[in-house]
């Protein structure tokens, strides 16, 4: 499964607005419309890289209705997911769709885009 970890180790702080206070390898997701925030313990970073992890579909369903539990976005429609919460987690499942392994991304105003140079041949 194509997901988005921390991606300190490449070419950061290429400018002065980038920063990582996320924890190695940790899974991410979208935070604000310029950064990344981590699933486990919700701080942010600028950058995102594409990786193939062999993470289980239901730990990291878990992880996400965590992270949208603590965020307060966990909605419920009775005893079911909303359809608002059932949208979140499938947009969340299909960041990284589009992208090669390996590719660093960063945010801008919202939309996702690869940082220059940071392809799979980049990443070696």
């Amino acid at each position: 499964m194509k997901l988005l970890i921390t991606a300190a180790e490449s070419n950061y702080y290429a400018s002065p607005a980038d920063y990582s206070w996320t924890l190695p390898g940790e899974v991410l997701t979208t935070g604000t419309p310029d950064t990344f925030v981590g699933l486990g313990f919700g701080r942010s970073t600028t950058r995102a890289r594409v990786t193939d992890v062999d993470i289980p579909r239901a730990e990291v369903l878990r992880k996400i209705i965590g992270h949208l539990t603590r965020s307060g976005l966990y909605e419920l429609d009775g005893q079911v997911q909303s359809v608002r919460t059932r949208q979140r987690i499938t947009a969340f499942l299909g960041l990284a769709d589009g992208f090669d392994v390996g590719t660093v991304l960063e945010l801008h105003d919202g939309t996702l885009r690869p940082v220059t140079g940071s392809g799979p041949a980049a990443a070696s």
